[in-house]
């Protein structure tokens, strides 16, 4: 299947790769969680040239994870902030991170650690069940397929 292709698979893990799959485009989504909003924080944090910046966010505002609002009148300057369907991402984020920091030899002492403003305990996240609430680990899961319907 080529990359192109992706977004009328019939699979929604491939249909999610097709908008949010390559590196820059989920550091720039980690960025937006983090709080930067605009063109030139973005750059000066991630490093990369303006012109990949340009296309990823352009990318992701067509895609409606984010929204693009002027700050600036002249010249004309945006920020960019999560949509409701970005902001959706974030259970993706903190399982992504999760696993990374415990997957992937780094630094400890620079792992980010996100606190649950509820009780104000550092957050270990994790996947549970909606319908009994238990805690969902791979070996108690099984992926099906759904029959085709014949119209």
């Amino acid at each position: 299947m080529r990359w192109s292709e992706l977004n009328q698979a019939d699979c929604p893990i491939a249909r999610a790769l097709s908008i949010v799959g390559d590196r820059w485009t989920f550091l720039i989504l980690r960025d937006c969680f983090f709080g930067l909003k605009r063109f030139e924080a973005f750059q000066a944090n991630l490093g990369l040239s303006r012109t990949i910046l340009r296309d990823r966010l352009a990318h992701l505002v067509r895609a409606g994870l984010l929204v693009q609002r002027p700050y600036q009148i002249k010249p004309v300057r945006y920020d960019y902030v999560l949509s409701a369907k970005g902001r959706a991402l974030n259970g993706v984020m903190l399982m992504l991170g999760q696993w990374g920091a415990a997957a992937v030899e780094g630094q400890p002492e620079t792992q980010v650690r996100h606190r649950h403003q509820t009780c104000g305990e550092i957050l270990v996240p994790y996947v549970a069940c909606t319908a009994c609430g238990e805690k969902v680990v791979e070996k108690d899961v099984r992926a099906e397929r759904r029959a085709k319907v014949l119209t």
